[in-house]
């Protein structure tokens, strides 16, 4: 399976699906205007990549910001690490966050209760 590299905008961030190492990073601004037509290529290439995953795959979030409706499609981007863990295999989610940002904070300890792999909610310095 090819990765798949999205360059960041001001608006949406950087995607980094590499499946050769299991290592998956969306990064920076999450502020699209129609977030569904941004993030439905990467729910589908994740569908694919799901459906024969890597023994272990490291899902990381580095945001700097995001919308609300951002935070619905991170919600099915998590459903979809959710199968893969039930399935058996090892997922885990590290969600870094601006420390001084209490919202971002939130969302990541809301994951953490929602989903049953492990989710680390680490507060760093993001430039904004």
């Amino acid at each position: 399976m090819q990765p798949l590299q999205i360059s960041q905008t001001f608006q949406t961030p950087s995607v980094l699906f590499d499946p050769s190492k299991g290592i998956f990073e969306i990064s920076g601004n999450s502020l699209p205007n129609n977030p569904h037509w941004f993030y439905m290529p990467i729910l589908e290439w994740l569908d694919t990549y799901a459906e024969h995953s890597n023994p272990e795959t490291i899902f990381i979030f580095r945001l700097s910001h995001q919308n609300s409706s951002t935070k619905k499609m991170f919600h099915e981007i998590l459903k979809v690490l959710e199968r893969i863990h039930i399935g058996g295999k090892t997922v885990r989610l590290d969600w870094y966050y601006p420390a001084d940002d209490e919202d971002l904070f939130q969302s990541g300890v809301e994951f953490e209760k929602s989903f049953s792999f492990p989710v680390r909610t680490l507060a760093v310095d993001i430039p904004g």
